[in-house]
């Protein structure tokens, strides 16, 4: 993951890496950060990032702080399903959305508790990317093993939300949500993926791929345009994702 000019990588050797571009070795290296395999990171603001492993927790690690031990630990109680993937929210940088083998998706709010906001059913395999649209973040996008590539549209300015999924009839459905207490919360700075409530709000899935393909192993968005790649060694780019 990038935040100019910083670098950090992670691994199947449980190390995290701080590099800078205008520098050849890394800056920080985090020998034995976990003990196993960390298969995503995201930068929560300058000095701060969260990773994910391969026993569903989530991870933050403060470079202000010169130990081997991470900031906080988040994770679902009793459950060690592996994260693949992990991206905050670009405005709000509290929400963090995840991924994992389940192909679930999971919102948190890194400043409540240790458990995630919402649970909301999604693919049929493993989650392979998730993230947040730049610059519209009521939008978010997945990828998974079972071939698909999700738009998902939690924006407030649609007049009843149809959960309905656009190619197949599949819908989404909440598993649980406000783990959190969040009455207290001014609702003009929650953001849309915090508040949402299934019983009036739904979120709208889009399926970007006509049909079912091999496995959609990453994404990115920006503007009206999103590309992926598949096993299928094949490139697929959306132009008018908003149209």
């Amino acid at each position: 993951v990038c935040n100019n000019p910083e670098i950090v990588t992670v691994g199947e050797d449980g190390r995290i890496n701080l590099f800078r571009a205008d520098h050849k070795e890394a800056v920080r290296t985090i020998d034995n950060a976990d003990s196993s395999t960390l298969h995503s990171v995201t930068f929560l603001r300058t000095p701060e990032i969260l990773t994910v492993n391969s026993i569903g927790q989530l991870k933050i690690w403060d470079f202000r702080q010169q130990g081997n031990e991470p900031s906080q630990i988040l994770s679902l109680t009793g459950d060690r399903v592996p994260l693949h993937c992990v991206d905050r929210h670009p405005n709000q940088q509290h929400v963090v959305a995840t991924g994992g083998q389940d192909g679930m998706l999971s919102i948190w709010d890194v400043r409540q508790g240790t458990m995630p906001v919402s649970l909301l059913k999604a693919h049929e395999a493993e989650m392979w990317e998730v993230h947040f649209h730049p610059s519209n973040p009521d939008h978010l996008f997945t990828c998974s093993e079972d071939g698909s590539l999700w738009h998902w549209d939690a924006s407030t300015d649609v007049p009843e939300k149809s959960s309905l999924f656009h190619q197949g009839g599949r819908s989404s459905t909440f598993l649980s949500h406000s783990i959190s207490n969040q009455a207290n919360v001014h609702q003009s700075v929650i953001s849309s993926w915090l508040s949402t409530d299934p019983a009036k709000d739904r979120i709208e899935i889009t399926s970007l791929l006509p049909s079912r393909s091999l496995s959609v192993n990453s994404l990115d968005v920006l503007g009206p345009c999103l590309v992926c790649g598949t096993d299928a060694e094949a490139i697929y780019v959306t132009r008018h994702l908003f149209s």
